[in-house]
């Protein structure tokens, strides 16, 4: 992920899209809404109740990157390797 390089992590995959905690423990949100385009949002690891996620705009596949999404509002790459 843009800032983070790469590291280990669970990764949590639903019908809805992929959600990670970042090494910092910051929590990485990726809500899929229609061919393969979704939003993404961060939740600060010291998040308060009823405060809202930081939006961090569209993100869309990026074409030849298998599992790779890019979100030009940050300028944000992040890809998504799971083992099963």
């Amino acid at each position: 992920m843009t800032g983070h390089g790469e590291f280990g992590c669970d990764v949590n995959v639903d019908g809805g899209g992929i959600t990670f905690v970042l090494p910092e423990g910051d929590v990485f949100v990726f809500a899929h809404e229609a061919d393969g385009e979704g939003l993404g949002y961060l939740i600060a690891a010291d998040q308060q109740p009823g405060r809202s996620p930081d939006e961090l705009g569209r993100f869309v596949p990026i074409e030849g990157e298998q599992s790779c999404w890019f979100g030009a509002k940050d300028d944000i790459t992040f890809c998504v390797a799971v083992e099963q």
